[in-house]
């Protein structure tokens, strides 16, 4: 674990391999083979490196748990990020999911509810592939999911979150067969990272079938599958009909507050399912291109009630805590808060 402790720091540090190197006078093939684990720095190395990188020496000689073996799947070729943030994002994903399986691993938990998604075929429509996702995470075949990151949890799937390059909205991969999705909280509506949690979720349901598929393609595929999980056909037969061809402003944007999606993802539904025209259709993203862009829409949603934070990692830690399988210290490091803070939330008065 040292290798990744280093090289984890030293991306959050920004720092290159030679940059390392150099403040602590060694040689770049020297702190390679650390980061790679084909060498051991001793000590006083250690201490040298965490001097530089700002953080305590021991740290780097700390575990979080062995034996942790990931699978990044969906660092797709789509993603525009550079290597260095794509590479940073990587160790801090690892970061974060050692943390969570070595308190699953304290309280017990590790084997307790373990996701494992059924494979689905490209040949099946999107609407069909929807309702089967649905039924596999628990969901109605019907009707607005009101938070998803709670439903992915009990699910048994490791969600995360936290600020990363604006260019990646999510990941998904698996951590010792567990399944984890990561969607990016920085600068997003909570109806972009919905729809990403959902995104991320169906990928994993189709990960073994893209192999020699066009990336093009598939992305287009999967968003439709995730307007379908969303948005139900049958919801908007019972909400629009059939046949209109003009839907209000009212109307449109209250429908898509009930389902918690953004009006583009709902007009895109429309579409799909043929309720609207093209031309309305293509008139509103003309309006929208000219006023903000697609990516910078504005939520219709209040962040103090509809946020998509998870909650169980933290539940799971004051769980420990309760039980005295861990010191408020080692809380305040897994929940990454001041140790007041955590003195505070235990309080019983």
């Amino acid at each position: 674990m040292i290798g990744k402790k280093l090289k984890y720091y030293r991306l959050k540090k920004g720092m290159t391999v030679e940059e390392l190197a150099k403040a602590i006078n060694c040689t770049k093939a020297a702190i390679s083979l650390y980061e790679n684990e084909e060498r051991e720095p001793n000590n006083d190395i250690c201490k040298k490196i965490a001097k530089v990188l700002n953080i305590p020496w021991i740290e780097l000689l700390s575990r979080n748990s062995d034996n942790i073996l990931f699978d990044h799947i969906s660092f797709r070729k789509k993603q525009k990020a550079s290597k260095k943030d794509i590479e940073l994002l990587k160790a801090d994903i690892e970061s974060q999911c050692s943390n969570r399986i070595s308190l699953m691993n304290i309280v017990g938990l590790l084997n307790y509810k373990i996701f494992k998604p059924q494979k689905l075929s490209f040949k099946k429509s999107a609407s069909e592939n929807a309702e089967i996702i649905r039924s596999a995470l628990g969901i109605p075949t019907a009707g607005p999911i009101y938070s998803i990151t709670n439903i992915l949890e009990q699910a048994g799937i490791i969600v995360l979150s936290f600020d990363c390059a604006e260019e990646i909205d999510g990941v998904n991969g698996m951590v010792n067969n567990i399944p984890y999705i990561f969607f990016n909280s920085k600068n997003k509506t909570i109806e972009r990272e919905r729809f990403t949690l959902i995104h991320e979720v169906c990928h994993l349901f189709f990960n073994d079938s893209e192999e020699n598929r066009d990336d093009i393609k598939i992305e287009k595929y999967i968003n439709q599958v995730t307007g379908n999980v969303l948005l139900p056909n049958d919801d908007i037969y019972y909400l629009f009909g059939k046949t209109n061809r003009n839907i209000s402003i009212y109307l449109r944007d209250n429908v898509a507050k009930q389902y918690k999606i953004a009006p583009s993802c709902l007009l895109n539904r429309l579409y799909e399912a043929g309720v609207i025209t093209e031309l309305y259709y293509k008139n509103y993203f003309i309006f929208l291109n000219k006023t903000c862009g697609k990516k910078s829409e504005k939520t219709l949603l209040d962040p103090s009630k509809d946020n998509e934070s998870p909650s169980v990692f933290t539940q799971q830690v004051y769980l420990a805590l309760s039980e005295e399988l861990i010191t408020t210290s080692k809380a305040a490091e897994f929940l990454n808060i001041p140790l007041y803070d955590v003195m505070q939330n235990i309080r019983t008065e």
